[in-house]
């Protein structure tokens, strides 16, 4: 191939070189910590936290190492509760990235409650406690 056609195949998959290379959207993958799961999606994701759940609902874009998007939080309760999520809240994520690790901070934004601040690792397994 010649080099105008790997750059113009390189500019085309978004990897260019340059001496500073930014991370600007995470990889679809997964990422755990304690009391808490994430699971990148083309659409935003999925989020597991200890009897709750939570969806990002845009994709998250990283800008200068930090992301703030807006999704919905459901506060989980023990027992049989069926198939349908109940009583959507709305939720803001926010928080940084740094190589494999995250830190973010969830906050519900009708009452400006902070539901917590989460240590996540790329590709470690969540550590979540079921309600039961």
């Amino acid at each position: 191939m010649s080099r105008m056609g790997r750059l113009a195949l390189a500019t085309a998959l978004g990897v260019v070189a340059c001496d500073d290379l930014t991370i600007t959207t995470l990889e679809f993958t997964t990422w755990g910590g304690t009391h808490i799961g994430l699971v990148i999606t083309v659409t935003g994701g999925t989020v597991e936290y200890d009897c709750a759940e939570g969806e990002i609902l845009e994709p998250i874009r990283i800008t200068n190492g930090k992301f703030n998007v807006l999704g919905l939080h459901y506060m989980g309760m023990g027992g049989p509760i069926g198939v349908d999520k109940v009583n959507p809240r709305p939720a803001r994520f926010e928080g940084t990235v740094k190589g494999d690790e995250m830190t973010m901070t969830v906050t519900l934004t009708d009452t400006k409650e902070q539901v917590g601040t989460f240590n996540l690792v790329r590709g470690e397994n969540p550590r979540v406690v079921k309600c039961l």
